[in-house]
């Protein structure tokens, strides 16, 4: 397509400037220009090359003779700024690909690093994310970029920084970061275990009013700061929002009950979400 509104001129002195008497022209909607009643001479056509700009064909030098009509003195520009964008993903199984299903992760600031210290600076590009997880960075010049993001809090980053290079008018897409989820979930029933086998049998009931805690220095006894949880109507327990990590699961005794089960040992990693870890007691007076 033409380009319109830039100025093109014929540098009669030859010093790369549009002065004063020489003679400039503006292309037209769909980029067409002209220079009429020209005297006999050789001309170098230049241009006031454009904001975001760069010229793709030599300045042209055109002998102009008495009468002649000199058409298709086309010159090329390209624009030279590019732009990146893709989408910031809650990396749920941590492959670090973006998998159906997997959803985008709003809100999060991302920047380009132009000196590559790890923080955002004055005078870095910043972006947030959409509502689906997209982000774009547009009018760039031609540089190599890299991206990284402003860590959002109990997340952690599944994918490399990205590294860009960008390139006149170039339109780079699916550049993609994923984050998961650091913090973790443990959950069970404790169960009245009337056969003593340590397994949650079919008929068996959850006992209620049960408290459970994270022995987090392994002494047995529930301390200030350890996390603590009472079972429900249905035995049903939960501990959420666990920093990987690995716990110990005790409860605080009851008359008239013995364990069953041994207190279970639990590995947290980054987003799990680890089930059925259920503790068994038995009443000594049934």
């Amino acid at each position: 397509m033409g380009l319109s509104d830039i100025t093109l001129y014929l540098d009669l002195n030859q010093n790369g400037f549009l002065d004063e008497g020489e003679p400039p022209t503006i292309t037209g909607i769909n980029g067409e220009y002209s220079f009429l009643d020209l005297p006999p001479n050789t001309y170098i056509l230049r241009e006031i090359s454009p904001p975001g700009f760069a010229s793709t064909t030599p300045d042209p030098i055109i002998d102009v003779t008495p009468g002649s009509n000199i058409t298709n003195i086309n010159i090329g520009n390209v624009n030279n700024r590019g732009q990146i964008s893709g989408t910031k993903f809650n990396d749920t199984n941590t492959n670090g690909t973006f998998d159906p299903g997997e959803l985008g992760l709003s809100d999060i600031t991302l920047y380009l690093d132009l000196n590559q210290n790890g923080f955002l600076d004055e005078g870095e590009p910043p972006t947030i994310t959409g509502v689906n997880g997209e982000y774009s960075f547009l009018d760039l010049p031609p540089d190599t970029y890299t991206i990284r993001e402003t860590q959002a809090p109990n997340f952690d980053q599944t994918t490399p920084d990205p590294i860009i290079n960008v390139t006149p008018g170039s339109n780079i897409t699916n550049i993609n970061i994923g984050n998961v989820s650091n913090r973790g979930e443990i959950n069970g029933i404790k169960f009245n275990d009337g056969n003593a086998n340590g397994i949650l049998d079919p008929g068996e009931n959850g006992l209620d009013n049960f408290t459970l805690y994270l022995d987090l220095n392994n002494n047995s006894l529930l301390d200030i700061g350890e996390p603590a949880t009472i079972t429900d109507e249905f035995g049903f327990y939960s501990f959420e929002d666990l920093p990987p990590n690995v716990y110990i699961i005790r409860e605080v005794q009851k008359f008239g009950f013995s364990q069953t089960t041994i207190d279970p040992v639990i590995d947290v990693d980054p987003g799990s979400n680890i089930n059925n870890v259920n503790i068994g007691n038995f009443n000594e007076f049934l």
